[in-house]
């Protein structure tokens, strides 16, 4: 992929999100949770007690690849709580732009997928 699609993270994104919590008692910036809510969901882990379960169950690389201090990752309960309280329409329209950069990547540079999942969803795949 081209340099030129990666300007900004999706890190980079979900800062802009805003932080509703109150300031104290806030132990991981809130692009941190979304982060972790955000690839929990992709990884097929749904519900605030399934992703606490993706958090304890790779502790260790979440601390050392997100640079977490302290050596402490959210618990279940703040990603319950930040999930409950969260601005949706704020984080979908930063996702979105962090996508964006993707949209415009020419055939050459796609991913391949199992192709044949996809047929099976498709009616008509062959036009």
């Amino acid at each position: 992929m081209s340099p030129k699609y990666l300007d900004k993270s999706l890190i980079d994104y979900l800062k802009d999100v805003p932080d509703e919590r109150h300031p104290n008692g806030r132990r991981h910036p809130l692009w941190l949770i979304l982060l972790i809510i955000i690839m929990g969901i992709m990884s097929g882990y749904w519900g605030y007690r399934s992703l606490g379960t993706l958090i304890e169950r790779h502790r260790r690389q979440l601390i050392t690849i997100l640079k977490i201090p302290q050596a402490r990752v959210p618990s279940y309960s703040t990603i319950r709580r930040v999930m409950m309280q969260s601005d949706y329409q704020s984080l979908a329209i930063v996702f979105n732009e962090w996508a964006s950069q993707y949209s415009n990547v020419s055939h050459h540079q796609w991913i391949a997928i199992d192709g044949k999942s996809l047929k099976n969803t498709v009616s008509d795949c062959h036009t």
